[in-house]
């Protein structure tokens, strides 16, 4: 706890000094926000992380138990050995690079699926971007993503060193884009995340439009948004207005709860297993009205 409160304090100083000497909006400062809502996730952020990290390595350990040594698992364990087999630098130079290719297309998903994006929603809330933007996250997500990713690197024959190092870089980038600063990175933005290419995904953008219209998942290379069609940089400035629209109370119960209330109230309508959905009769449904579906649930 210690340790966490003095980088803090660090990067209190440090962040203060670049926003205030390249801000991107010169009106805002980081501790003009909902400062408990984010400090609060400060402090959760390395629970998750850690939780995340330990689920991924019982999960590894208890499937190199069960599956039989044979056949896929075979071929499996000898791209392992020679995953094994590099030096220290080079895992982790393939961690941080497969953890953020692995990332991308998580947050992909995020954006996709509305019981995700209501984990998700939880990130976007902040009205203004700044560095401590980055600890507005849903623990419950965080400890899925750290797991999943975890996960797959370790399968992959990686160490649980080069794990650890690939959520520090990322974590770093993820500071550094978040900040209000008005850095683009120049022909760098084509292979990095640049904070003016993060802030552009943060954009507020309203309606059914959001899910087509949103883009720059990367993390640390915007180059999967380069292979993948989701590169987006409409303006050399800053988007005029960041958040979501129906967003619920920026306070820690409210983005804490608003996630689990939602996937509550969309569980509670599904038929149970076996039940069969009881016809309508015909004419019941007019052509054209519009049907219930999961984003209903979002309202509070």
């Amino acid at each position: 706890m210690t340790a966490a409160a003095v980088q803090l304090l660090i990067l209190m100083a440090v962040f203060t000094v670049l926003e205030g000497r390249w801000p991107s909006s010169r009106a805002h400062k980081w501790w003009r926000r909902p400062l408990l809502v984010d400090l609060c996730g400060w402090i959760v952020h390395p629970l998750s992380l850690s939780a995340g990290i330990s689920l991924a390595a019982a999960s590894m350990n208890l499937l190199a138990t069960k599956l039989p040594h044979g056949g896929t698992w075979l071929g499996l364990s000898a791209f392992r050995g020679h995953v094994a087999a590099f030096t220290p630098l080079v895992q982790m130079a393939i961690a941080v690079v497969a953890a953020d290719f692995f990332d991308y297309w998580i947050h992909r998903a995020y954006h996709h699926f509305s019981l995700l994006w209501a984990f998700h929603l939880v990130h976007h809330t902040s009205e203004e971007l700044d560095w401590l933007s980055t600890s507005r996250l849903h623990p419950l997500s965080q400890v899925l993503n750290t797991a999943v990713v975890g996960f797959a690197l370790l399968l992959m024959g990686l160490p649980l060193t080069a794990v650890v190092v690939a959520n520090v870089f990322i974590g770093a980038a993820a500071l550094l884009v978040h900040a209000n600063v008005n850095w683009t990175f120049g022909p760098l933005q084509h292979l990095l995340v640049s904070p003016l290419f993060h802030q552009w995904h943060h954009a507020r953008i309203d309606g059914a439009v959001h899910e087509q219209r949103v883009g720059n998942f990367g993390a640390i290379f915007s180059v999967w948004d380069r292979m993948f069609g989701t590169w987006s940089l409409p303006a050399a400035n800053r988007p005029v207005r960041f958040g979501v629209e129906d967003a619920p109370p920026p306070t820690v119960a409210g983005l804490v709860l608003h996630p689990l209330r939602v996937c509550r109230r969309f569980f509670a309508t599904m038929p149970a297993p076996g039940t069969q959905m009881k016809r309508l009769p015909a004419g019941a449904v007019k052509e054209g009205a519009p049907q219930k579906t999961v984003d209903e649930f979002y309202r509070r």
